[in-house]
């Protein structure tokens, strides 16, 4: 499978397999992912408590407006929403453990 772009905007995905899909949904994750992480780091500095509270704010927008341009889809992605942040929370939560172990070493 090429992996030079996203499949985002298609409304119709073709693929060869379940796996093939899985591969596409990761890199799309990803290539956008890192997009927005360098959005974060030239424009926030996350250990600042004003710019930690204006990105929540952005996030939250946009998870509610993602939430309702789903429920006009007819689909429901607040439950799934909520699952996806308690997995990467607890999964951040760990890297912090393992980084702060290592500092201590």
């Amino acid at each position: 499978m090429k992996k030079t772009k996203t499949n985002l905007s298609k409304r119709i995905h073709m693929y060869n397999s379940l796996q093939d899909m899985e591969k596409q949904f990761a890199h799309d994750v990803a290539t956008m992912g890192h997009k927005f992480v360098a959005l974060a780091d030239n424009h926030f500095d996350m250990a600042n408590p004003w710019d930690q509270t204006v990105m929540m704010a952005i996030l939250t927008n946009m998870l509610a407006f993602v939430e309702v341009q789903a429920e006009i889809d007819g689909c429901n992605m607040e439950k799934s929403m909520k699952g996806f942040y308690e997995m990467n929370l607890a999964s951040y939560r760990q890297q912090r453990k393992e980084h702060e172990k290592n500092l201590l070493k």
